[in-house]
């Protein structure tokens, strides 16, 4: 089922052929004060290349669209721009196009491709906080605009369970424990904060009772290492089952957990030093091995094995990499990364392409840092306390739809405030009560219809033909054109951005007319057709960022 602008632009495409004209056509709606649905600038575009002045050029082009009889007038503007309006039959199409469609409206074909998409990965140290939220809103959402696009998607969440963050954790626990045993012991300084890890600790306690409670420990060990593991092992486990739960409650459920560990206990690190070394990708010197990365555009050659025989952070991420692409098949790989990763991208690239891969397969998205803001402060406390404000807290404040739509609003690359009495407010200065309010709207309205007994009008018609009517149908009509631009630009908040758009047009659509007149019921029922389109385009739109479409407010 065709939109309208695909008409256009098909439509152009077989006259520039027919013109001999090599470009694809540019076909964008009009901007509201041109009285006109679309232009193109296909003439300006082709004149150099055919030789031909652009304004004849442009007639030309006129004469052949309006060879087809749902053109309704067809102007040539300036130097060669071609503003071309539509009868208001073939606009309405975009009502039964999107009410056959229904959740499916929207939707991109089939691309035959495969995206792998890592995202949040956070140490399982503790609960996520807001960083991480904005890290699970930027992969779930762009998880479901490739999805719409066309792309099969695979997620994962590489759990970095291997490393002294987690021997830290372990400490940190067991001095919890001790702590629940009313044993004194003073804390070290490295060692995480959180209320949280108390409950951790009456587990520990239950299953274990008190036989730990003679051991000592520093800032890295417990002092008995078959305890030490037994600590790592089960805070590990406890608390990336909080982060599965917590992720769940945000509106993310993410395919495949890899574990870092896992990497060395079936010796993946051992194998992919021997590959390269097979590859005759590294040399030793100052007693270290190293990575020929400047061979493949990083600025210069990296560590894997220190003098003292441990490895570099890249090693295991190079692993884990490796075995993705293998186990994967993917066409693309995503990573959702923290900005301060950013220098760490050539490497990594270079790094596959000495394994033999293609270099671009690797994509790394940046997620920068969220300043939580509150009476016109920045928002630091929590009531779990520790050092960060946990994404629980802040749902319990806000909300889960109010948190999902704001951080996806905002483009990641970009650091971002939010504001927690703002995404409080029930007016329209708030941009999620404002797009719920619409869907409402639009319910409240369809309730209305029905107790006055009138009914849609769904087919090809000429009644929706007011300025407003018009240009929300070209705006529903463009959906999937959103979706395409936000998919191959990695840029959810274009979804966001949609959504307002629609949302403003509505509500003024609303504002100055009146839908519902039994005086007129043919064009009522045209109408009502609109707001169904409306409420179902929005519900797609909302379904994308994991927000609710609500029936009331």
């Amino acid at each position: 089922m065709e939109n309208i602008i695909s008409i256009v632009k098909k439509d152009l495409k077989e006259i520039a052929q027919k013109f001999n004209i090599s470009k694809d056509p540019i076909v964008e709606i009009n901007k509201n004060n041109i009285d006109s649905h679309f232009s193109s600038t296909l003439a300006l575009m082709s004149a150099k290349e055919l030789k031909q002045n652009p304004v004849q050029l442009a007639e030309n082009i006129k004469h052949e669209l309006l060879q087809k009889d749902y053109y309704d007038q067809i102007e040539i503007a300036g130097p060669g721009f071609i503003n071309i309006k539509l009868k208001t039959e073939l606009l309405s199409t975009t009502i039964k196009n999107i009410t056959t469609l229904k959740e499916a409206y929207g939707k991109n074909e089939n691309k035959n491709k495969i995206i792998n998409i890592e995202y949040v990965s956070a140490n399982p140290t503790g609960f996520l906080h807001v960083g991480h939220a904005r890290n699970a809103v930027t992969g779930s959402v762009l998880e479901e605009v490739l999805k719409f696009d066309g792309y099969e998607v695979q997620t994962e969440f590489y759990t970095n369970d291997a490393g002294n963050q987690i021997n830290i954790l372990a400490v940190t626990v067991f001095v919890h424990y001790l702590w629940a045993l009313g044993i004194e012991a003073e804390k070290p300084a490295n060692t995480y904060g959180g209320t949280f890890y108390d409950d951790l600790a009456n587990i520990m306690i239950q299953k274990y009772g008190d036989k730990f409670k003679n051991l000592t420990f520093t800032e890295t060990a417990i002092s008995d290492d078959e305890t030490h593991q037994i600590f790592r092992k089960e805070a590990v486990q406890h608390f990336l089952a909080e982060i599965k739960q917590q992720l769940k409650d945000f509106g993310v459920v993410i395919d495949h957990y890899s574990s870092e560990q896992e990497m060395y206990d079936t010796n993946q690190i051992e194998k992919l030093l021997e590959e390269y070394k097979e590859k005759n990708a590294t040399y030793e010197a100052d007693g270290a091995l190293w990575l020929k990365t400047t061979e493949f555009g990083d600025d210069k050659d990296r560590v894997l094995v220190k003098k003292d025989g441990s490895l570099t952070y890249i090693v295991p991420d190079l692993a884990t990499h490796n075995i993705r692409i293998e186990r994967t098949n993917a066409d693309v790989l995503i990573n959702i990364w923290g900005g301060d990763h950013h220098g760490y991208i050539p490497r990594m690239r270079a790094g596959l392409q000495l394994l033999g891969h293609n270099p671009d397969i690797l994509e790394i998205e940046m997620v920068q840092m969220v300043r939580l803001i509150k009476d016109g402060q920045e928002y630091k406390m929590s009531k779990r306390k520790g050092t960060a404000v946990w994404l629980v807290d802040i749902m319990e404040m806000v909300g889960k739809d109010a948190l999902r739509y704001m951080l996806a609003s905002k483009s990641s690359s970009s650091h971002m405030d939010l504001d927690l009495d703002l995404v409080q407010q029930k007016n329209a200065t708030n941009p999620v009560y404002y797009a719920q309010y619409a869907t409402a709207r639009c319910h409240s309205i369809l309730n209305q219809a029905e107790q006055k007994n009138i009914k849609a009008n769904l087919n090809v018609s000429n009644l929706l033909s007011n300025k407003k009517e018009v240009e929300l149908l070209l705006t529903l009509d463009n959906f999937n054109q959103v979706i395409q631009m936000s998919a191959k630009n990695r840029a959810p908040q274009l979804i966001c951005e949609y959504i307002q758009t629609v949302c403003k047009q509505f509500h003024s659509y609303y504002a100055d007319t009146k839908i519902l007149d039994e005086n007129d019921v043919p064009t009522s029922e045209a109408r009502l057709g609109l707001v169904l389109s409306v409420l179902q385009v929005l519900t797609n739109a909302f379904t994308i960022i994991g927000v609710s479409a609500l029936e009331t407010m």
